[in-house]
């Protein structure tokens, strides 16, 4: 594991994440988690576009099976790493967005909140107009709703992301 692959999991592991990729689902909520992460001022070296569920980084997805590789076959290099504290703070803060046990509505969960920033913060959508962000996403294929758009962005101020 180089550098980043190695704080990528440490990443996933202080947001108590299994670092599981087998199905398209798990992969999603990694992509998302950690593009939030980032959000969150925790920075990893990961760049984003938009793409058919929201915000994408290609290298993010090819660091998360290099990984998922090496820990298959029993290696973990960031056993003997840590995370600096105030990285560790940041990632505990997001613990409560991740607090969904069913995987399905976490990853629907992730993918709204992520979709509803990269939107906001790239200057697509005003940050204020829910019924605006609602017909962007829906332009984009997505299935969420005002009230979604609007839960969303409350939860994004509330975590500090807004």
């Amino acid at each position: 594991m180089d550098r980043r692959q190695i704080a990528l999991k440490l990443a996933a592991d202080a947001l108590g994440l299994d670092f599981k990729i087998d199905r398209f689902q798990d992969r999603l909520i990694l992509q998302k988690a950690i593009y939030l992460v980032q959000a969150a001022g925790v920075h990893l070296g990961y760049y984003y576009q938009w793409y058919l569920r929201g915000p994408y980084s290609p290298s993010l997805t090819r660091d998360e099976y290099a990984v998922a590789d090496e820990l298959a076959h029993g290696l973990d290099e960031s056993a003997t790493w840590t995370l600096d504290e105030q990285s560790r703070t940041k990632l505990g803060s997001l613990q409560g967005l991740l607090d969904i046990k069913d995987r399905s509505r976490l990853a629907r969960e992730l993918e709204l909140l992520a979709s509803v920033h990269f939107l906001i913060i790239r200057k697509q959508v005003a940050s204020d107009g829910n019924s605006e962000i609602t017909g962007t996403l829906r332009r984009f294929g997505k299935d969420f709703d005002e009230r979604d758009v609007e839960r969303a962005r409350g939860e994004l101020l509330e975590y500090g992301l807004l």
